[in-house]
C-alpha cells in the first residue's frame, strides 16, 4: 500500500501494521481466471442436481435457496440444517453487535470523540429502533436493570478503546473503508444467491492487477478457530465473486484478546470454500425434496459441538453419543 505514512503509536500498531495490514509490502498478482473459474467450480457443482435444485428453489420463499455462513455452519449435521434453535439475544451476542456497531460508528467519526460518547450513541440509536418488537433488540436493551445496562456500556467502551490501541488509523486518502456491506452473488440462473455482510473490508484505491484488499471478521465471543476460519473464508470467496477481485488477506480479528488469525489468497482454499457451497447447495436440496418432513431414516446425522445449537438434541441419539465421547476424552471439558 503506497502513500502517506501511517501515524503508528504504540507497539501493538506497529505489529498489526505489519502483520496483518501488511503496510508498505508488496501485493500478490492473482490469477486472471479465477473468478471465471470458482463460478464454474460452482455452476458445474450445481449440474448433477439442476432440476431438483429448480423445484426445491421454487417453493422457497422468494424463489431461490439463500447460502449465507449460517446455512454453511449448518451443513455438518441433516438435524442442525433443518431445526436450529431460534435465535435469542442473549448479553454475549448482545455484546458482540454492540461493539462491532461501535467500532463501526467510531471509524465513520474518525475516533474524533471519546469511545463512551460513541457507545452512547449507539446504544441510544440501537434501543430506540424496534422497541415495540418483544424480540428486537432494542426489546432486549430496553428491559435491562440500570446497572446491568452501564455495565455493559463500560465494557463496550473498553473494547473500543483497546481497539484504537492495537489498530491505528488509516488515512482515507489511500484506504477504502467499508464496514458491513452486503455482498450477493447469483448463480445457477437465480435459483441460488449467496449473501453476506463482512464486518469490514479495508481496499486500497490503487486499481491494477494485484490483489489489495484486507477482509476482517471481528469477533468478541469465545474464539472457535476451525468455525470462525470457514465464515471467513466464505467472505473471502463472496468478495471475491461480488467484486471481481479476490483479497490479498482475510483475518478473524478476537476483539478482546487484540490479536488476529490471518490466511493470505491462495486459490486452493477458495476453491475448497467454493465446493462447500456446492455441498451445502446439495444438501438443502436433497432434503428439500422431501417437501415438508424428512423421514428419519433420510437423515444424516453427526454429532458435535454444534449439537447445542440444535432443536433435536435433547432426544438425538447421534447427539448423545457425541456428548458421552466428550465426556470420555474431555473430563474435564463437563466441569
Amino acid at each position: 500500500m503506497a502513500g502517506p505514512s501511517l501515524s503508528l503509536d504504540t507497539p501493538a500498531q506497529r505489529r498489526l501494521a505489519s502483520e496483518l495490514l501488511g503496510w508498505g509490502q508488496p501485493r500478490p498478482a492473482y490469477e486472471t481466471g479465477l473468478v471465471a473459474d470458482l463460478r464454474d467450480h460452482l455452476e458445474s457443482g450445481f449440474a448433477p442436481f439442476e432440476d431438483q435444485l429448480a423445484d426445491v428453489a421454487a417453493r422457497q420463499r422468494r424463489g431461490h435457496l439463500l447460502i449465507t455462513k449460517t446455512r454453511l455452519d449448518r451443513q455438518v449435521c441433516d438435524g442442525l440444517q433443518l431445526e436450529p434453535r431460534p435465535f435469542e439475544h442473549t448479553r454475549a451476542s448482545v455484546r458482540g453487535i454492540l461493539a462491532h456497531a461501535v467500532i463501526e460508528r467510531d471509524g465513520d467519526l474518525q475516533r474524533r470523540q471519546d469511545p463512551a460518547e460513541v457507545v452512547a450513541q449507539v446504544w441510544h440509536d440501537e434501543a430506540s429502533r424496534r422497541p415495540g418488537d418483544p424480540n428486537s433488540l432494542s426489546a432486549w436493551m430496553n428491559a435491562q436493570p440500570t446497572a446491568a445496562a452501564e455495565e455493559l456500556r463500560d465494557e463496550l467502551a473498553e473494547l473500543a478503546t483497546s481497539f484504537r490501541e492495537v489498530w491505528p488509523e488509516l488515512p482515507p486518502e489511500v484506504i477504502e473503508r467499508r464496514a458491513e456491506k452486503p455482498h450477493l452473488v447469483t448463480l445457477a440462473g437465480g435459483k441460488v444467491q449467496l449473501f453476506g455482510r463482512p464486518d469490514l473490508i479495508l481496499a486500497s484505491r490503487r486499481r491494477d492487477d494485484r490483489a489489495r484488499a484486507l477482509v476482517v471478521d471481528l469477533k468478541t465471543g469465545r474464539p472457535r478457530s476451525e468455525h470462525d476460519r470457514h465464515e471467513l473464508r466464505f467472505y473471502a470467496l463472496l468478495v471475491t465473486l461480488a467484486t471481481g477481485v479476490p483479497p490479498f488477506r482475510w483475518a478473524t480479528y478476537y476483539v478482546t484478546e487484540g490479536r488476529h488469525e490471518s490466511e493470505d489468497l491462495r486459490s486452493e482454499t477458495l476453491e475448497a470454500t467454493a465446493q462447500r457451497v456446492v455441498d451445502t447447495v446439495g444438501q438443502l436440496v436433497r432434503l428439500g425434496a422431501f417437501g415438508e418432513e424428512v423421514p428419519e431414516e433420510a437423515l444424516r446425522l453427526r454429532g458435535g459441538g454444534w449439537c447445542f445449537t440444535c432443536q433435536r438434541e435433547d432426544t438425538c441419539e447421534v447427539a448423545a453419543a457425541a456428548r458421552a465421547g466428550r465426556a470420555v476424552s474431555q473430563p474435564d471439558a463437563i466441569m
